[in-house]
């Protein structure tokens, strides 16, 4: 079982590969080669309760959590999944929590999934690609001699996930999860006071705030990744309604819709 050590190590890893990020800010979604929903749209998508953390950033840089706008941020990204969801016609069920030795399992493959989408972003987001994880596809144009390098999303949490489908009866199970953390006043006068140095010579730069989110979709019989989406520009105040939409438009960008059905727009 995946323990809270390394959970939690998992949450610090995410939000300081964010921190350490130089590059230009970029939306990353990405679909398995060759998946497709079925054709009669004969399925069942699960979406388990968001696993949603907002804190306080302290000026050493440790985060602080703070249970009430946790709950807050939980409660709207939740709220705002199902109304995207209707827009996207995307049929999605939403689930809280199961019971007994089921609640065990999905902890654990909860935790699984954060840590192979630490993986996928330092892979296929960022850039730090693997030989594994690419292909080489002949350029068809004739343009160039070399072949295109493409990405590819092949990453699996094992074929135990058919627990949670026997569990829930669905094909698929979708999974969120959201990190933010908000300077204080202290943190953000640090911040402040490196920017200043900057105009004599001397810059520390200080980051204020750590803001991570993610979602994926699993195909509950495999256990494959299907489809992964985050955003580098993650946005949105979680704590807010406004700010929660925000957050669940980029996290849902790029979501596999059925043929025959298209985003409403909006």
């Amino acid at each position: 079982m995946i323990t809270k050590g390394l959970r939690a190590g998992l949450v610090a890893l995410a939000g300081a590969s964010v921190l350490a990020l130089s590059a230009p800010a970029v939306a990353g979604d990405i679909t398995r080669e060759g998946f497709v929903f079925p054709a009669d749209g004969n399925m069942k998508i699960v979406v388990f309760r968001p696993d949603v953390s907002v804190g306080s950033q302290k000026v050493g840089g440790l985060v602080e959590p703070n249970a009430e706008w946790t709950e807050a941020a939980r409660t709207n990204i939740k709220d705002k999944l199902i109304e995207r969801a209707a827009v996207l016609n995307a049929q999605l069920e939403f689930v809280d929590e199961l019971e007994g030795e089921n609640a065990e399992v999905l902890t654990e493959y909860r935790a699984l999934f954060e840590a192979v989408s630490s993986s996928v972003f330092t892979h296929i987001t960022v850039g730090d690609t693997l030989p594994t994880k690419e292909k080489l596809v002949p350029d068809t144009s004739g343009r160039n001699q070399r072949p295109a390098r493409v990405k590819m999303l092949d990453w699996t949490l094992g074929s135990g996930m058919a627990k949670l489908k026997e569990a829930t009866g669905a094909d698929y199970a979708m999974f969120v999860f959201t990190n933010d953390a908000y300077g204080d006043a202290g943190r953000k006068a640090s911040q402040a006071v490196g920017m200043l140095g900057c105009l004599i010579g001397v810059c520390v730069i200080v980051d204020s705030g750590i803001h991570v989110g993610y979602a994926g979709l699993v195909e509950l019989e495999t256990g494959n990744v299907v489809w992964f989406n985050t955003d580098l520009a993650i946005g949105g105040d979680p704590r807010e309604v406004e700010g929660a939409d925000k957050r669940v438009r980029q996290l849902m960008d790029g979501f596999p819709l059925r043929d025959g059905f298209a985003d409403a727009g909006g």
